[in-house]
């Protein structure tokens, strides 16, 4: 997949005053990061995921293709807990704050005792209890492997500016990710049993436990724990000065991770397309 398909290439032709500010950040003149994150971050992911979602058209799934989908996205599932834990040991020294963040996080992910077991745990045994699907132990894809491969690259990074972009970026999206994925597992049920929504228990209850406002693993009021995740980190981006970010490093964490995600999600579509 050349570099002039990818989405947030993209949209910052489309967008020239994101372009503008992307540039004038990186040269260091615009050094506001609320309003880097607020009128210019925010609005790309969500374009660029509307973008994918476009493209993966979830409604129009066959089952091999939403089983392909679903496999290749528990693989991140899989390994998300661990790269948090060790974003928050790369940041610790430089930035205690931040690592505070990312272990609350990884606590959530990877399951903190006597609370919700680890997310992944959650999720594969819904798929196996609702619609029969093993994904525990899938071998990932080329194109996941490349997904897996920069969050690697970046939790190891010497530069926990870059980290806290990074990972803003990772979790920036996790909104649009699960409606996305709880889109495309209830394509699955459908075509396969004839069951969505609240029809597959178990995974409803994985989704509301990420998504809703009020769920009792919520631990930030009135936020969901996607959202809590995402306003959590992006704090780090708006306050760069606070927290001795630099915020050049941080918005190139920010592209490299979100253009990495855009990518696969792309690729991933061509293979689905490829199925048919």
């Amino acid at each position: 997949m050349s570099t002039a398909n990818c989405l947030v290439q993209a949209y910052l032709k489309a967008n020239p005053e994101t372009r503008i500010a992307v540039a004038r950040t990186l040269q260091g003149d615009l050094t506001d990061g609320t309003v880097l994150v607020d009128r210019h971050l925010k609005p790309m992911i969500d374009t660029v995921y509307a973008q994918i979602r476009d493209r993966v058209e979830p409604e129009k799934l066959t089952a091999a293709q939403a089983a392909m989908f679903i496999a290749e996205l528990s693989v991140f599932a899989r390994y998300n807990a661990a790269y948090l834990r060790q974003a928050a040991a790369s940041v610790e020294s430089y930035c205690p704050a931040l690592a505070h963040e990312l272990y609350r996080n990884f606590l959530e992910e990877g399951g903190e005792p006597g609370k919700v077991p680890a997310h992944y745990v959650l999720y594969s045994t819904a798929l196996l209890s609702d619609l029969d699907l093993l994904v525990t132990g899938h071998v990932p894809a080329p194109e996941t492997l490349m997904l897996l491969a920069l969050h690697e690259r970046m939790v190891n990074s010497h530069q926990p500016s870059a980290i806290a972009g990074g990972y803003y970026a990772t979790e920036g999206v996790a909104i649009a990710e699960t409606v996305l994925l709880r889109d495309i597992t209830d394509r699955y049920g459908e075509v396969t049993i004839g069951r969505t929504g609240s029809q597959l228990e178990s995974l409803d209850n994985y989704y509301r436990l990420h998504l809703d406002d009020g769920h009792d693993a919520a631990q930030v009021a009135g936020l969901s724990v996607e959202a809590a995740h995402i306003e959590g980190l992006a704090a780090f981006i708006r306050k760069s000065e606070l927290f001795h970010l630099d915020l050049p490093q941080a918005l190139t964490g920010f592209l490299e991770i979100l253009r990495g995600m855009a990518q696969w999600w792309v690729q991933l579509a061509h293979r689905s397309q490829e199925m048919v």
